[in-house]
């Protein structure tokens, strides 16, 4: 695999506000009435946290390289409620040098419910995210930096597409929560031009459904994609030396889930921490799962704090 002399992460900069529901969601839906859903969940538990895919992405790729000095910029933006995440960002020395500030409108603001079997529902509030379009990667950018392109405000995650396809740069494209927004031309567009597609296997059916594609075509064009699977690990399908490959690695088992938000972020900053350590593809994805494993460990997504000695104990597994 290429190796990368920094990493630039785009996304969401957001509040995340988390709910537990003590019950499971399929049993309050009707089949027969999906198209007319009205549903109240009593939930028993809320805790308000520091969040967003580049928060929480760019948080893991630093706990995973530890002392090792690589630049890793965040491209966001906080409200005049953010000064939570400044004072978070500079205390796990996170470069703020990319960060927005406005102080009119109120920094994004994700609501999440979780039921007992790990599903959730979510809501975002774009807030000031949107401001995030106005960065220009071509000023900070180099050749050999991977970029991260992970769910945000339209306008940001557009612009910020259009301009890595433009630079000719390697990017981790990883729509999410896009998908409810963005046209098929748009994420044709996105996937068939990024180094690797990433979504857990929920989104990457869809995405493969509404393209009418799959795996095996998307890696004859370059695309290595990569399906989170939860507590069943991570598939990653590829071409290497002109043959089809897929690996298929298992998550590090772990005695008790507190919280599964922000495991699939957390996944991908072990992910491209472990790219940017140069290490194997499957010793990549094994990080990913082992920064994916203290996520869950810890309620909210940046709260876990793991020693480079239990990451690397984890990852020898």
């Amino acid at each position: 695999m290429k190796k990368y002399s920094s990493v630039i992460v785009t996304g969401s900069v957001a509040y995340d506000e988390i709910m537990d529901f003590p019950g499971y969601f399929k049993d309050y839906f009707q089949p027969d009435k999906l198209h007319q859903i009205n549903v109240s969940f009593v939930l028993d538990k809320i805790e308000k946290q520091l969040g967003g895919t580049a928060t929480n992405i760019t948080y893991n790729i630093h706990l995973a390289l530890g002392k090792i000095n690589i630049p890793i910029i965040l491209l966001g933006a906080v409200g005049k409620d953010g000064a939570d995440f400044l004072t978070f960002f500079k205390k796990n020395k996170c470069d703020t040098s990319g960060i927005i500030m406005d102080k009119k409108l109120y920094t994004a603001t994700g609501k999440v419910i979780t039921d007992k079997n790990d599903n959730q529902i979510w809501g975002f509030y774009y807030g000031v995210s949107r401001l995030a379009a106005k960065h220009n990667l071509k000023k900070i950018v180099k050749k050999d930096s991977l970029v991260v392109i992970s769910a945000n405000h339209p306008q940001a995650f557009l612009r910020f597409q259009k301009q890595v396809i433009s630079l000719k740069l390697d990017y981790l494209y990883d729509p999410g929560m896009s998908l409810t927004w963005i046209k098929n031309s748009d994420l044709k567009k996105g996937i068939d031009h990024c180094r690797f597609l990433v979504g857990n296997d929920y989104e990457i059916s869809s995405i493969f459904k509404r393209l009418k594609t799959n795996a095996k075509l998307l890696t004859k064009k370059g695309v290595n994609v990569i399906t989170t699977l939860g507590h069943l690990g991570v598939n990653f399908e590829c071409i290497e030396e002109t043959k089809y490959k897929k690996y298929s690695i298992p998550a590090y088992k772990i005695k008790k889930i507190s919280d599964p938000t922000g495991a699939g972020d957390a996944w991908r900053g072990g992910f491209v921490a472990g790219l940017l350590k140069n290490y194997s593809i499957v010793d990549s994805l094994k990080l990913g799962n082992t920064l994916a494993s203290f996520a869950i460990e810890s309620y909210g997504t940046v709260n876990h704090q793991p020693t480079q000695a239990a990451i690397k104990k984890r990852l020898k597994f």
